[in-house]
């Protein structure tokens, strides 16, 4: 079998050969060109000591040891190109090191495939399939039991008996690995197609990184506003959600709360008073864990808390929730509601209610309406020249914003300055 390989690949490979050393495309570059995937992403490996390769290619920069193998990469054509040590004394093994078969495949200069663990077999029958059975591969880096189920969600390739038993079996060492490591395994399988499929078959494993899911399988909500009980009805709102890290990450977390604020009525009636804070907090928890940035972890945040909430239709209520929530975050918040209400009893006649509130959130968001102190029509320049100072400036225009967001007061200058001098001179 062979594959088309860039002729720059060709060449660097043809200049390694022609000092006396072996040099091969392996890996994912490999992998996706039998699957008929452009990837740019090109790794070779050599049995040239490095050191002699910086003397051929001088912009080549050797880094530190990766993955057990010393590794330098350099750029061509804005193409990043990582060249390693053999991971052993031959190709052959270098290739038994590795973890899955589809990526224990290598081709020479010509694109000629070098196949000796049947990764083009597998990928054919669109399994996944460890090189070593025992999954010593996942001893030495446990993170790739992530990398496992991303590439099934990935490809939607099947994980053979094996490799499925193995990974389950060393879940734990996903403890030892480095949080910043997992996350971005995470997020890649959040954001895959139908992620859902993966959480549900593999909860096990997620229940590792994240503790509180574990509580919400098979827990009954016993209300007739719900058809399932807490961990499908969150698979189906990541299902409801569009490819959105933001939305996907709130679909997850917005009901874990649920299991520890459960309380029936004298009917038998499941309810959940408060759950949407404490699944915000255990999200807070997850995300101070695994370093999120800031920005995502607020956002996040601040959809579990008011996913559930109920909007009040009154224009001054309205301008407020929009000043508190943000109006640039507005229609996350809706598109994380109509997943929830898909995933619930009655869903039609919410959604046909909500799809009301949500065109009269987004026509009040799209109005000239004041919301922060900087849409006011006057800014502390002005009150400095009506001879205000310091701190009684910030007084001053928040007891302005105040009145105008109560409808008390019209922002417009002139108005305002009359307030002013009336109410503070």
């Amino acid at each position: 079998m062979r594959i088309t390989i860039p002729k720059e690949i060709q060449q660097i490979i043809e200049l390694i050969n022609n000092h006396g050393y072996e040099a091969y495309l392996v890996g994912g570059a490999v992998r996706d060109r039998i699957l008929g995937i452009d990837n740019q992403d090109y790794d070779l490996c050599t049995n040239m000591p490095l050191e002699e390769i910086k003397t051929i290619i001088p912009f080549f920069n050797i880094m530190r040891e990766n993955d057990h193998r010393n590794t330098g990469i350099f750029r061509i054509n804005d193409n990043e190109i990582e060249i390693s040590s053999f991971h052993g004394d031959s190709l052959e093994e270098d290739l038994s090191n590795r973890d899955l078969t589809m990526n224990a495949i290598a081709c020479d200069k010509d694109g000629n495939i070098i196949d000796p663990y049947n990764g083009v077999k597998d990928i054919n029958n669109r399994t996944i399939s460890l090189v070593k059975k025992d999954g010593e591969a996942i001893d030495i880096d446990p993170l790739r039991i992530l990398r496992i189920l991303r590439f099934k969600a990935l490809y939607n390739f099947n994980i053979d008996t094996n490799t499925k038993t193995v990974i389950l079996s060393k879940k734990e060492l996903l403890n030892n690995v480095a949080v910043e490591r997992i996350y971005q395994e995470f997020k890649k399988i959040l954001l895959s197609n139908h992620p859902s499929i993966i959480i549900d078959d593999y909860k096990d494993i997620f229940c590792i990184l994240i503790p509180e899911l574990k509580e919400s399988i098979g827990f009954k909500q016993n209300n007739p506003h719900h058809l399932y009980d807490v961990f499908n009805h969150t698979l189906k709102v990541i299902d409801n959600t569009p490819n959105n890290l933001a939305l996907r990450m709130s679909a997850l977390f917005h009901d874990l709360g649920k299991p520890a604020c459960y309380k029936e009525d004298e009917k038998g009636i499941g309810h959940f008073l408060g759950h949407q804070f404490i699944s915000a907090k255990i999200f807070e928890n997850f995300a101070n864990k695994y370093k999120i940035d800031s920005k995502t972890k607020d956002l996040v945040t601040k959809l579990v808390i008011c996913h559930d909430q109920e909007l009040s239709t009154k224009p001054v209520k309205v301008t407020r929730f929009l000043q508190k929530f943000g109006v640039e975050h507005i229609e996350l918040l809706f598109k994380l509601k109509e997943a929830d209400k898909k995933g619930q009893n009655y869903a039609n006649e919410e959604l046909e209610y909500l799809n009301k509130i949500k065109q009269l959130y987004l026509q009040r968001s799209e109005e000239e309406i004041c919301l922060t102190i900087k849409d006011l029509k006057i800014n502390g320049r002005k009150l400095l020249e009506m001879g205000f100072f310091d701190k009684k400036i910030g007084i001053i225009l928040r007891d302005v914003l105040e009145q105008v967001t109560n409808e008390q007061l019209v922002n417009e200058e002139e108005q305002i300055v009359s307030f002013v001098e009336r109410k503070y001179k």
